[in-house]
């Protein structure tokens, strides 16, 4: 991995925190820049672009937009049905119970911010003299990370406020810049992620000192992603089909364990992972999942948080090998033992709101040290990638197709799975509910269920049921399928940036 310097930079390109998503680095300081001398050279650049592209998108204990304790995947997969904590204080994220005011909302409008910095980073990079090829490589980078990044904002939010450079660039004139209309928002993210994958390589071999850039396939997959949300099926179906070609060199691993295990790291089924190293760049999962008596982990921290609600957890088949990945029963390092039929009985057992979905180097936790990891954060794989695009063709064609069941097979043959025939579902309708818990099950807490959710029109529903199994109350309507913004931005917003409907 290439060692990439992280310029922390004054003036107008504001402070970055430090780390970097997916780049190892080294930090260099400077508290003011003067304009005309940096940045002039490829290096400076480069680091800029890195601090200013990259950022945003880190895993590093608490910081970053993926981070274990407030991510947006982290916290859309715990607004699904099968998230659950034993914390108490998560509610309104559990169960629904968003309003105006509460305090998880700032949590990932801050994330809004670096849009501008972004912003005023291709303004800098446009004015450079540099060669043709970096240029252009660079600015695609991040065109990839506005897209991103929007389409990110706009799933939790919907449309966002985005200031053009001519605003950023009058910082001390007040100006109110309001949330783009909703066709405006979805030609901003297509147009940034399309303009990007233009550009950028197919792909990055895990031996490249690029891996871990921007590619063309994290474009496409995000903008798979959107175009599913918006149920824009043919579309979605032609890129699911683009990211099936051999120039991506994709593959599914043939261990689903494995692909979260510290020694097969860049394995060919990741599209785009946070790239961690130990002092470097460390995420939190272990301590956010592992019960404080859990045997063999003496060194390890243990907050005991995350759940897969036994609800959920209980529409897995017995042999599916993904449950290796989940711990469901153990003894305590007192004698105690837990599972689910135990622990179910009393608020005050470890296991009462679900199973541990340890998934990251499940058993051996060979990438942690004490409460952090050195394992790479998995952001999309090519199994979330090819189950899209069977849902895409089966929802745009219409018919279950044979490409279409032989994903979905693929899938349940890794999981030790029967697989299915075409006469085993009723029709297409069967046929994407059946899907829809393969993706729960395949893709638990990798950020997938809220959106699957949506987009089968079964959110509202799915939430209720969680509530009522629960015992838990929700204000859950289609509303929530979106959070509120913060009041603060309504407040500054003098009337020209509205709440979201319901709030």
């Amino acid at each position: 991995m290439k060692n990439i310097k992280y310029y922390l930079l004054g003036g107008v390109i504001a402070t970055f925190l430090l780390g970097v998503s997916s780049c190892e680095l080294e930090s260099e300081v400077y508290d003011s820049i003067n304009g005309g001398i940096f940045p002039t050279t490829e290096s400076d650049a480069e680091a800029l672009v890195t601090g200013n592209a990259y950022s945003v998108f880190m895993n590093n204990g608490y910081d970053g937009m993926f981070n274990i304790a407030t991510g947006v995947l982290l916290v859309s997969d715990l607004m699904s049905d099968y998230g659950e904590c034993t914390w108490r204080g998560w509610e309104p994220i559990l169960y629904n119970r968003w309003t105006v005011g509460n305090g998880y909302n700032d949590n990932h409008w801050r994330w809004a911010k670096y849009m501008g910095k972004i912003t005023m980073t291709i303004d800098r990079i446009e004015n450079m003299d540099l060669s043709e090829n970096v240029k252009s490589k660079y600015l695609a980078e991040l065109h990839c990370a506005r897209g991103w990044l929007a389409f990110c904002m706009w799933d939790l939010y919907g449309p966002i406020p985005i200031a053009d450079i001519e605003t950023l660039k009058s910082p001390l004139e007040e100006q109110i810049v309001p949330r783009l209309s909703e066709e405006a928002m979805q030609d901003f993210i297509v147009t940034e992620l399309t303009t990007a994958a233009t550009v950028l390589p197919y792909n990055y071999t895990k031996e490249s000192s690029d891996y871990g850039r921007f590619t063309k396939g994290l474009c496409n997959m995000v903008l798979l992603k959107f175009y599913m949300q918006t149920k824009q099926w043919a579309k979605a179906e032609e890129l699911g089909r683009e990211l099936t070609k051999s120039e991506y060199g994709y593959k599914l691993e043939s261990d689903y364990a494995g692909i979260f295990k510290l020694a097969n790291e860049k394995n060919a089924e990741t599209i785009w992972a946070v790239n961690c190293l130990r002092g470097t760049q460390e995420h939190k999962w272990h301590p956010h999942v592992l019960p404080n008596d859990f045997p063999g982990t003496e060194t390890l921290t243990k907050w005991n948080g995350w759940k897969i609600s036994w609800d959920f957890f209980d529409t897995f088949e017995p042999t599916d090998k993904r449950l290796e990945t989940i711990i469901y029963a153990y003894t305590g390092t007192d004698g105690t033992i837990h599972n689910e039929v135990n622990d179910r009985v009393s608020s005050d057992k470890l296991l009462y709101y679900g199973a541990i979905p340890c998934k990251y180097d499940c058993y051996d936790f060979a990438g942690t040290q004490g409460e952090n990891s050195e394992t790479d954060y998995i952001i999309y794989r090519y199994a979330d990638a090819v189950t899209l695009y069977a849902e895409a063709m089966v929802r745009n064609q219409n018919v279950i197709t044979d490409e279409a069941l032989y994903w979905f097979n693929e899938i349940r043959k890794r999981a030790g799975l029967t697989e299915y025939q075409k006469s085993d579902f009723s029709g297409t309708r069967d046929f994407l509910d059946k899907l829809l818990l393969e993706r729960g099950h395949e893709l638990f807490f990798e950020g997938c269920r809220r959106q699957d959710l949506i987009r089968n029109g079964s959110y509202v529903d799915a939430i209720k049921h969680k509530c009522q199994v629960s015992g838990q109350t929700t204000l859950v309507n289609e509303n929530y399928e979106r959070i509120p913004l913060p009041q603060s931005v309504i407040n500054e917003g003098k009337g020209q940036i509205t709440q979201n409907p319901g709030y």
